[in-house]
């Protein structure tokens, strides 16, 4: 055979093995224990409180090493996707919760072998154990009222790095779990405690950085029409589903080239309370104007490439019918389908946010935001 096809042909092997060698560098295995108990978040959970609870995560995590501006700007920050298993040492009053989580990290100090690191996750979890009164019985468990849920997940970590391929942590968690009143009884279920675990990185966990001049973002304000639609049980469990709708006007300014302030103004319809109001005959012939809400919101986004984490705040200028909160919170993500610097149109946004009153869930919001 002749030298020269050898030759060829090991080349060609020795660069697809460094290339698939490069792609992999800053990918991990990431595996955690977390032991908890379960907070008395509000007065109205009467059922025994879950105590030494244990959670199991297997995620993938990815070290980003400045490929995209974003990366960069963001101090190179890493991203996973998670596999969550949460036993409440209880099964028969509250389940277990089998969960997947994406999420993302910033790293707060860096040394050379200590990190102190943020991590936050929103997915969703499955519950085996929810409030149902057929085919079993479980009318105690007042927190979950179906399967579906969501899973939200933040810690903070103290990690060693012990050398290029692992990594000890440990540190505190706070587990949110609930279904933004989808399903009712929905106080939802909240569990704190400490966490430890350990990553593994077959190639290396520190993938050579790109430094380089990032192109300048102005601080641009953009104005953008919002429209959401959320989905509640009202009152009584097993009851069907209400439609709450959301319209909005609201303007953003970035600043550090990653970031939004956000201010606007709601409009939210509420079929629950409608129905309500015509079944009670309350407010005859006005159910429209006491089933409806009016506000004003500030809040912020960081953005991440192409999704944003939002959270908010808003005071009721208008509320609906024997409504006694005064103020709100909105948290969740947002994910951009178009953006661009120029033009009339110059982002399109899918948002998820969940809206609560301090410590309850209220619904949870798929909107639409188109920025100008």
């Amino acid at each position: 055979m002749n030298l020269n096809y050898i030759y060829a042909l090991f080349l060609c092997l020795f660069c697809h093995s460094m290339s698939a060698q490069e792609a992999w560098e800053g990918v991990g295995i990431e595996s955690n224990y977390f032991h908890s108990n379960m907070m008395r978040h509000s007065k109205k959970i009467t059922a025994p409180l879950a105590k030494h609870t244990a959670t199991f995560e297997l995620s993938l995590t990815k070290k980003f090493k400045g490929t995209k501006d974003w990366q960069v700007r963001r101090g190179y920050p890493e991203a996973g996707l998670g596999l969550f298993y949460l036993n409440y040492n209880n099964k028969d009053l509250y389940g277990e919760v089998f969960g997947i989580v994406p999420h993302l990290r910033l790293r707060i100090i860096t040394k050379e072998h200590f990190t102190w690191s943020l991590r936050a996750g929103m997915g969703f979890g499955y519950v085996t154990n929810p409030y149902q009164r057929v085919p079993k019985n479980n009318l105690e468990n007042e927190t979950i009222g179906g399967n579906i849920n969501n899973f939200t997940p933040l810690q903070t970590d103290l990690r060693y790095i012990v050398n290029e391929h692992f990594e000890v942590q440990a540190g505190a968690h706070l587990i949110h779990v609930s279904n933004a009143s989808f399903r009712r009884p929905n106080f939802g279920i909240n569990i704190w405690g400490i966490q430890a675990g350990l990553r593994y990185f077959p190639v290396t966990n520190k993938p050579q950085r790109i430094a380089r001049d990032l192109p300048v973002l102005k601080n641009r304000i953009l104005v953008y029409a919002k429209g959401s639609i959320a989905f509640i049980e009202k009152d009584l469990p097993d009851g069907g589903l209400n439609r709450i709708y959301n319209a909005g006007v609201f303007a953003t300014k970035r600043y550090l080239g990653k970031n939004k302030v956000i201010l606007g103004v709601d409009y939210t319809y509420n079929t629950a309370m409608y129905a309500n109001l015509k079944y009670n005959q309350r407010h005859v012939g006005q159910e429209n104007k006491y089933s409806s809400q009016s506000s004003v919101f500030l809040g912020n986004e960081f953005e991440f490439n192409r999704f944003g984490i939002v959270v908010q705040a808003g005071y009721y200028l208008k509320k609906i019918d024997q409504q006694t909160e005064k103020y709100y919170q909105k948290i969740g993500g947002n994910f951009y389908f178009y953006k661009q610097e120029t033009g009339l149109l110059k982002e399109g946004v899918f948002s998820l946010l969940l809206k609560a009153h301090t410590n309850r869930a209220e619904l949870l919001e798929i909107g639409l935001n188109l920025g100008f």
